[in-house]
């Protein structure tokens, strides 16, 4: 397990509780633990409740559980004597105790925050099912399991048990949140069907609450069931790409897959014959498949290569996680009566165009649009004679 502060938010097990104020995760195992800053080691999470149940056991009628030992009460009063030494020999202002350093500012003491890998839908249809939901939430990523293999879907009643149309859907990852998000809100649940538009939004984290507001009992987890669970959605993390119908269809042949790409490869986008009949065509289709790109995410760049007979261009993205949303968007749409072909750019392909071949580095770009722009006055020109 990860044995530094700067490394635990990148691992999905590490989550920051912000009653505690301390780091917790849950091993392979199924067992829960809590950073201590002070050992520099994990530590197991005591049942409060338990705790108190086994002391109860062997109390001794009359004796105070809860009053410290007589060499232990001695340590507390030389230890405050000697912290009243300090602050009052010092002449500053006093410095607090503690593993912060002394000139940490107040923002140094916010905790991260927690990782979150929920998401929260409204306006489901009433007769929505389960299944339904998991089957259209899990093309965007691997939802998290229990122990008896269902998908972890909350559906939401309503005050004589009946659905209500809200549901939390939990995934294994938290980059499936920013992708549903972007392309579920306001989509349908049931394609073709406009009445099942649905709302999505990131799920808002808490911890629960038991009775009168103390944290409620932490439930009893089956290590072997947690241990398989994971392993399971682990190997279903490397599958997901393809065989959950993410993306295009990966060629029998292909084994090699560019995942964390940031650009996206279009084809049948355009004919030669229609650049050739309106010169205007390339600088219209830039701008409208610019526009269509960047409602999920940002783009930096977009490439149209005018001498590949396939119709050719490309979006660059300033992240990957955008790159797989428009890839789950475009492929398969039709445009002009042809259908989209929506890829990564793996690094090994060669587009041509005028005035050079593949360039996606945006002065470069700059400089081959600047001539075709010429090229387009040019033409102007010619017709207005």
């Amino acid at each position: 397990m990860p044995s530094s502060v700067e490394d635990f938010a990148s691992d999905p097990r590490i989550h920051f509780n912000t009653v505690s104020g301390k780091w917790e995760i849950e091993d392979d195992d199924g067992n829960e633990m809590e950073w201590d800053p002070i050992k520099n080691a994990w530590i197991p999470i005591v049942d409060e409740e338990l705790l108190r149940q086994q002391q109860a056991v062997y109390s001794v009628e009359g004796v105070d559980e809860n009053t410290p030992a007589g060499p232990v009460t001695a340590r507390e009063k030389k230890r405050k004597a000697q912290d009243s030494r300090d602050i009052t020999s010092s002449s500053g202002p006093p410095k607090k105790r503690g593993k912060k350093g002394a000139n940490d500012g107040p923002n140094d003491s916010k905790a991260p925050p927690s990782k979150n890998t929920a998401v929260y839908v409204s306006q489901l249809p009433l007769d929505a099912t389960i299944d339904e939901i998991a089957e259209r939430f899990g093309k965007f990523g691997v939802i998290m399991e229990d122990d008896a293999g269902e998908p972890k879907i909350k559906m939401y009643a309503d005050d004589n048990g009946n659905f209500n149309g809200e549901a939390l859907v939990v995934y294994f990852m938290e980059d499936s949140v920013v992708l549903s998000t972007n392309l579920l809100d306001d989509a349908e649940l049931r394609l073709g069907d406009p009445s099942t538009v649905m709302k999505v939004k990131p799920g808002e984290f808490g911890h629960k609450q038991g009775t009168n507001g103390a944290p409620a009992p932490r439930r009893v987890v089956d290590k072997k069931k947690a241990t398989h669970r994971i392993a399971k959605l682990k190997n279903k993390v490397g599958d997901w790409d393809f065989e959950d119908g993410f993306g295009p269809m990966e060629e029998p042949e292909e084994k090699e897959v560019v995942v964390e790409s940031r650009v996206v490869v279009l084809k049948h986008m355009f004919t030669l014959q229609e650049l050739r009949d309106d010169p205007t065509l390339l600088l219209d289709l830039k701008e409208d498949v610019r526009e269509e790109a960047e409602s999920v995410g940002d783009v930096t760049n977009v490439v149209l290569y005018d001498e590949e007979p396939d119709g050719v261009m490309t979006i660059k993205f300033r992240d990957p996680i955008s790159a797989k949303a428009c890839i789950v968007k475009m492929n398969g749409r039709w445009f002009s009566g042809r259908k989209i072909e929506a890829s990564f750019f793996t690094g090994k392909e060669r587009f041509r165009k005028s005035g050079g071949g593949m360039a996606l580095d945006d002065a470069e770009e700059a400089a081959s649009e600047k001539a075709r722009l010429e090229g387009f006055e040019k033409w102007l020109m010619a017709e207005g004679e």
